[in-house]
């Protein structure tokens, strides 16, 4: 029950700044994490990961750092409101473009998609583009 509420709390909290945004090259998102308090984008990004169906192919905006995995994989990273525990969601450029160093402070948007791989699922942001 009380993670029933908690959940209910997060949704009417990140609707009510569903009306609040910024302008973009890019166009109107689904998903504007940029507008939001890192303590909501954490957990906006943690049910994103717990509940991918809710998400998928919806244009996403996001604020965070930029992170390249063993595997080579590009992530964004978000860090909850006391930096210590953090979430991420891969993306994906168009081949031509250059990927940021890692740490890099970016604002990537694209389509929220998943895959699996092996055993895995995944998350990523498709047709991205860095603003």
């Amino acid at each position: 029950m009380k993670k029933y509420l908690s959940l209910l709390l997060v949704l009417t909290i990140i609707i009510s700044f569903a009306g609040c945004g910024k302008s973009s090259d890019v166009g109107d998102v689904d998903v504007d994490l940029t507008t939001m308090s890192s303590t909501m984008v954490y957990s906006y990004v943690a049910d994103m990961l717990a509940n991918p169906s809710n998400y998928k192919g919806q244009l996403v905006r996001m604020d965070g750092d930029s992170n390249t995995t063993h595997g080579g994989t590009h992530s964004c990273i978000v860090y909850d409101a006391l930096g210590c525990c953090t979430e991420g969601i891969e993306y994906l450029l168009p081949e031509d473009e250059e990927y940021p160093d890692d740490g890099e402070a970016i604002t990537v948007v694209g389509t929220f998609a998943t895959y699996t791989k092996g055993e895995g699922k995944y998350f990523v942001l498709i047709d991205a583009v860095i603003e």
